[in-house]
């Protein structure tokens, strides 16, 4: 949530009023920083820790998708009564059809080009990175219209419910619209054939002024520093064995280990000693500086705060456009190849680790590229471009 919210910040600082429809799990987060927010219905953080979820399923991930739209249609219904514009991120399909109902703009908002057409970058749901132009173009062609006949009868239901008529692309459609792709123009380019709507801003920086837990600020005093370890939002199904390989992996190479617990709940899978800090979570901006490299799964925002902190990373995808990011930080001698999380053990994470910790080519080129991607923000652009709309 926290690009959405650093947007949310911007449209506040110049005079807009701007409300959340977000998933429970996260409307607490958004009414700390003082905004309006409702539940959409889909608790994230609970579906995921379900019996038999299951993250590497397509299937899975499709089915709970289908059965978030009734809620997330009603919700976003109910609260965009007021509304000049709405920008819907992350699965919020359904914001479309409710801006077409309530009359208003409505612009989708990514934060990785995965999620936009081209013959640069395959669909989120293809892990190889590496096909030829022809061949991801194909699978856009192929894949979108799938994506279409997959969403089509719960959309139109949802549709029907507003008295707005079917439609029959209700997935590539969104791309017709105006689209926002937030992320790094190092990190993450828009390529060239992407949508013509599509436009790119930097990355949507939250900048928060917190005060760091002094147990942390002094760990970070080790020496040599220590290794951060954190799965951000994503559960894997054997996190015991996940912080024990990252752990072992760690302390191999002779570092300490700052582990943040995120959904998996890494820091219960740990006992603290002298080289293991164990905490629920971290502020990035304050501890990515200070560490020598950081593990973690790939996602948007983590791959950017740990290459704004100009210190390599070793990448653990799980799911989706993070097997994107894992082979863009390769391709920038950023860190090492990635390596699918079900397929890691201590001894691989542990050569990739020593890679990003001791290859010169890659310290220096993350201590170069940090300070270029730090100095941005993309959220003033973001919302010159909404008040066009508005």
């Amino acid at each position: 949530m926290q690009p959405a919210i650093a947007l949310a910040v911007a449209l506040r600082a110049r005079g807009h009023a701007v409300s959340f429809v977000a998933p429970a799990n996260a409307v607490a987060s958004v009414r700390r920083h003082g905004f309006d927010a409702e539940s959409n219905g889909v608790d994230l953080e609970r579906l995921m820790r379900s019996p038999g979820a299951d993250m590497h399923s397509v299937r899975w991930l499709t089915r709970q998708l289908i059965d978030s739209l009734a809620p997330i249609f009603d919700t976003l219904a109910a609260a965009s009564a007021s509304c000049d514009l709405i920008v819907g991120t992350g699965a919020q399909i359904p914001a479309a059809s409710v801006a077409e109902w309530r009359d208003v703009p409505y612009v989708t908002g990514v934060f990785c080009p995965v999620a936009v057409p081209s013959s640069a970058i395959p669909p989120p749901a293809i892990r190889t990175q590496t096909l030829p132009r022809w061949l991801n173009r194909l699978l856009w062609q192929v894949g979108g219209p799938a994506g279409d006949l997959v969403l089509r009868s719960a959309i139109n239901r949802g549709r029907s419910r507003l008295g707005l008529r079917a439609i029959h692309d209700p997935l590539t459609g969104l791309m017709k619209g105006p689209v926002i792709v937030a992320a790094d123009p190092d990190l993450a380019p828009l390529p060239d054939d992407a949508p013509e709507r599509a436009m790119a801003t930097d990355a949507w920086i939250l900048e928060e002024h917190v005060d760091l837990d002094p147990r942390i600020d002094a760990f970070l005093t080790l020496d040599p520093p220590p290794v951060y370890v954190g799965f951000g939002s994503m559960i894997a199904t054997g996190a015991p064995d996940l912080a024990g390989m990252a752990l072992s992996a760690v302390r191999a190479l002779g570092r300490g280990a700052i582990i943040a617990g995120g959904w998996a709940g890494l820091d219960r899978q740990v006992a603290g000693a002298d080289d293991v800090l164990a905490v629920d979570s971290v502020p990035h901006h304050l501890v990515l500086p200070r560490v020598a490299a950081a593990i973690h799964h790939g996602g948007a925002g983590t791959t950017t705060a740990v290459a704004r902190a100009g210190v390599p990373q070793v990448i653990l995808p799980h799911l989706l456009d993070q097997y994107y990011w894992g082979h863009r930080i390769e391709a920038l001698e950023l860190g090492p190849r990635a390596m699918p999380v079900e397929l890691v053990t201590a001894d691989i994470l542990a050569a990739r680790l020593d890679v990003a910790l001791n290859d010169a080519r890659v310290r220096s080129r993350a201590a170069a590229l940090g300070p270029a991607i730090a100095a941005r923000n993309g959220v003033t652009a973001a919302v010159d471009y909404l008040e066009t709309l508005a």
